[in-house]
């Protein structure tokens, strides 16, 4: 049996409860909620506060049903804290009464459910909103570790949905009879034993079923490590897939009926025996404007229906109008960032009849090449092959921005290097809102120093243009080799000044405030990047906490000059979950969220 509750974290008078419904509300001093608060009849409303832990909830012994969950002022900030916890004992969140898309999951930590079918959420016949929360931990013996559709037109947007699992069909969402939207979410490290590591569409015949925008990384299956489609019509669109593993066939996508499959990037996935990228075993499916490439060869497998595929960049080459073999040139060092670069062979390469938003001709891929960007960067590093001593030393390269509008206009430049063993470390010089030329900006002999401490190996020097931090246009990279290292300790170096010096972090590039951004990547796996700003010399502290508040890592405990820092966490010895960081220096303080993924 389910017990019907509904828990609001908002205004209750915009959402009209049942004729006869009591509202219950939590005490104030209720941090933590646990078994025991038991009593609320089917259909009342249990309302709580923001940043409250739900763990081990029983109530009156039954199986937890949430309906709308609210988060006050619609802040995603408090995901971090307000978490609800199945623990093991059933789906966490349950729609099953036909509720319409008033009811809404909004910004919590969803995690440790487990049932036959959707251990994190549970929806059939409801159509619900369910968007920025944090979907992990979860686990389904028949369908949809994480989420489970049927029936249901649900809209699923900008969650994260990640190291859920099933034991057989859909890892991280499972849909069927279902319209619903897909949207905007990162689908990473989900598992299902047979089919659709992240996703599953199953019998959705004579439904629209739509995957778009979404990222969908490192899930596996034994068929469609990123999406699998048995009998579904769904239209797959503007998707990253890649890193995902499927041990049988489809390691980005394994499709059994007649998706759509448009304007995708599908790289870097394997298959155990045939179809990296995609898997045709029945069905018409039609594939356009979308890029495969780095993919398990080959590419596409068929063994039974037609597929029509135009328009397409497929690595090894494939049959149909418009399709080109040629690298697709992505702006990211080592596949970082797949959108295209100025000069990718898939910019304007796409189906003729379709235009970007930028007024061209369609490109290839998930991102399109915005034709009205400000410029390009390009490196031009001398006397290649670059090896630096283990005493220290330096290059020297060139650095050019070239300007595409025709008029003058304004952009960042700045530059990173990858270490090794390291990840990201940077920015070296950052150089806020330069004036660029109406043709270009540069300079020619730039020496950029090396110094004796830093490890060694093969590293990678990147400059990028744009609007640091979160925007880049393009980018441009090379390669340099340490032969060994002088010695001083990573840990030291992160505390201290930058360790690579270019031309100097100006002082009119100082930032005017304190501020902690988002690690780089999230989720990650074994090591991240943390970058914040002092605008002044301050002590800092920075350390991080698991979800119980118990710290794991002191990564920074010294005073630092004012400038851009940022540190690496080597999270290779801690287990997979959610953890948070704070930063304190001088009088400010910020906490962010953070996604270990093994």
């Amino acid at each position: 049996m389910r017990t019907l509750v509904t828990i609001l974290v908002t205004a209750v008078v915009l959402f009209p409860l049942t004729a006869g419904a009591t509202i219950w509300y939590v005490p104030d001093n209720f941090s933590t909620i646990q078994a025991g608060i038991n009593g609320i009849p089917d259909g009342d409303t249990l309302v709580v506060r923001e940043g409250t832990w739900y763990e081990n909830l029983d109530f009156n012994g039954h199986n937890v049903v949430l309906a709308s969950l609210f988060l006050l002022d619609g802040d995603p900030a408090h995901i971090e804290n307000t978490i609800i916890d199945g623990s093991q004992s059933g789906s966490v969140i349950i729609f099953w009464y036909g509720e319409d898309s008033t009811a809404q999951v909004f910004g919590f930590t969803i995690q440790n459910g487990h049932d036959y079918e959707g251990g994190g959420i549970y929806c059939y016949d409801s159509h619900p909103v369910i968007s920025n929360n944090t979907i992990s931990g979860n686990h389904a013996e028949w369908y949809g570790g994480g989420i489970f559709c049927d029936y249901s037109n649900s809209r699923i947007s900008n969650n994260t949905i990640s190291g859920n699992s099933s034991d057989t069909e859909g890892g991280g969402i499972y849909c069927t009879h279902s319209q619903t939207l897909i949207s905007n979410n990162t689908i990473i490290g989900n598992t299902a034993y047979d089919w659709g590591g992240g996703i599953c569409c199953w019998y959705c015949w004579d439904t629209t079923l739509t995957i778009e925008y979404n990222i969908i990384m490192a899930d596996s299956a034994g068929f469609g490590g990123g999406i699998g489609c048995w009998g579904a019509h769904p239209t797959i669109s503007y998707n990253i897939i890649s890193g995902n593993w499927a041990e049988y066939n489809g390691g980005g996508i394994s499709g059994d009926g007649n998706p759509t499959i448009s304007n995708n990037t599908i790289s870097g996935n394997s298959a155990g025996d045939a179809g990296g990228g995609f898997f045709c075993r029945s069905g018409n499916p039609t594939i356009v404007n979308t890029i495969l490439w780095e993919d398990t060869a080959p590419e596409i497998h068929v063994t039974g229906g037609s597929p029509t595929v135009t328009y397409c960049d497929v690595q090894g080459g494939w049959p149909g109008t418009g399709n080109i073999d040629a690298d697709p040139i992505f702006v990211g060092p080592e596949k970082e960032d797949f959108h295209l670069r100025w000069h990718s062979p898939c910019v304007d390469a796409g189906d003729p009849s379709l235009t970007d938003p930028d007024g061209t001709c369609s490109d290839i891929g998930a991102f399109y090449f915005n034709q009205d960007v400000l410029g390009i960067v390009e490196l031009y590093p001398h006397d290649e092959p670059i090896v630096i001593p283990p005493g220290g030393g330096s290059f020297v390269h060139d650095m050019w921005v070239f300007n595409f509008f025709g008029h003058p206009g304004r952009a960042d430049i700045w530059t990173y290097a990858f270490v090794p063993g390291m990840g990201r470390y940077g920015p070296i010089d950052l150089y806020r809102n330069v004036r660029i030329p109406a043709d270009s900006i540069g300079q020619n002999n730039v020496s950029q120093n090396v110094p004796g401490p830093a490890p060694a190996g093969d590293y990678v020097f990147v400059a990028y243009v744009g609007e640091y931090p979160s925007t880049i246009i393009d980018s441009s990279y090379f390669y340099f080799h340490k032969e060994g290292s002088a010695g001083g300790g990573v840990i030291g170096w992160f505390d201290g000044s930058e360790w690579l010096k270019g031309s100097g972090l100006r002082e009119s590039n100082l930032p005017s405030d304190y501020a902690l951004s988002q690690n780089y990547p999230n989720p990650f796996n074994a090591t991240t990047v943390i970058e914040y700003t002092l605008p002044v010399e301050s002590h800092v502290k920075l350390q991080v906490y698991n979800i119980r508040g118990q710290k794991v890592a002191t990564l920074v405990d010294s005073k630092q000059q004012a400038g851009y820092r940022s540190v690496n966490w080597d999270a290779s010895k801690v287990c997979s979950g959610i953890f948070f960081y704070k930063l304190t220096a001088g009088d400010f303080t910020e906490i962010k969220r953070v996604m270990l993924v093994k």
